[in-house]
């Protein structure tokens, strides 16, 4: 299935700006504005957010199916309709693309967004994380049994090509001076190609450890791996085709399982608000060393 989805992310905006250029020049060309504009009720709005999504990589999540965008897109299919009823020009044609238009966007919003995840039983609150061999930025080896001692935040993000894993670091880093002083260590985790996530911590340049996992083997391990994950074409990047379902950790210091979250839907994340609070209580807590 998750091949099916690769193809179906890699076809949709082409689709998606196939109807767009031909409404608009149906409209420049033959004036049939009341016919055409119903395709482009079913484009034009998401169109624009996936402009600002993938420009400026500042929506770090979304509603999980789009309700007002699904129902612009029903509405141009109905505008469309209305104009075959009423015998307008080119009509017909643009039913039908209206059609394929708001059928796309469904398919999009409703059933691609879905990961299909079960949550990993590797990842209950209240058990301690295995220790994780990953590869640093500086290319040395990194293990998350040198958290020991902090609380800290861990990301499991699928890669620099993602948009709104991007705007979710940067909004964490937006926060990397309470993190720090709160003496949280914040991992973030991809199984990209190495210098890709050596580029990402030269980006952001905040002390949050950015590493790779190699092989996607940490995320195999804990039941994370997304097989064929990929939307079609980006392993022409470099990356490999299997990735990783994006995932939030809180740990205490001891490396347990504080808090965790297995999203299904890609585009639906948490708010730092969801797990700040949780670290500054964990950061106030003091170690069992020293509480004996």
């Amino acid at each position: 299935m998750n091949r099916v989805k690769s193809v179906f992310i890699g076809v949709y905006p082409m689709v998606l700006m196939a109807i767009l250029g031909l409404a608009s020049w149906r409209i420049a060309r033959s004036g049939a504005w009341q016919s055409w504009m119903g395709p482009l009720l079913t484009a034009a709005p998401f169109a624009a957010v996936l402009t600002r999504v993938m420009l400026w990589r500042d929506v770090a999540r979304t509603s999980a199916s789009f309700p007002w965008l699904n129902a612009l897109a029903a509405l141009g299919v109905a505008a469309s309709a209305l104009a075959w009823w009423r015998a307008q020009p080119e009509a017909a044609a643009a039913l039908g693309v209206a059609a394929l238009g708001a059928a796309t966007f469904a398919l999009y919003s409703l059933w691609y967004s879905r990961l299909g995840r079960a949550p990993s039983g590797k990842l209950t609150v209240g058990q301690r994380l295995p220790a994780l061999e990953l590869l640093g930025a500086d290319g040395e080896p990194y293990s998350t049994s040198a958290l020991a001692g902090h609380p800290a935040l861990l990301f499991f993000y699928r890669g620099n090509w993602c948009p709104l894993c991007m705007a979710q670091i940067k909004e964490v880093a937006g926060h990397y001076r309470e993190l720090s002083a709160l003496g949280a260590k914040v991992v973030l985790i991809s199984p990209q190609p190495h210098g890709n996530t050596a580029e990402l911590a030269r980006r952001f340049d905040v002390s949050f450890d950015f590493v790779t996992d190699v092989g996607n083997r940490a995320a195999r391990a804990l039941d994370l791996e997304m097989k064929d994950g990929l939307p079609m074409g980006m392993g022409l990047l470099g990356y490999d085709h299997d990735t990783v379902f994006p995932t939030v950790l809180v740990l205490d210091r001891d490396g347990v399982i504080r808090w965790a979250d297995q999203t299904d839907n890609y585009r639906v994340r948490p708010e730092p608000s969801t797990f700040l609070p949780l670290l500054r209580e964990l950061a106030a807590q003091k170690p069992r060393r020293q509480a004996a």
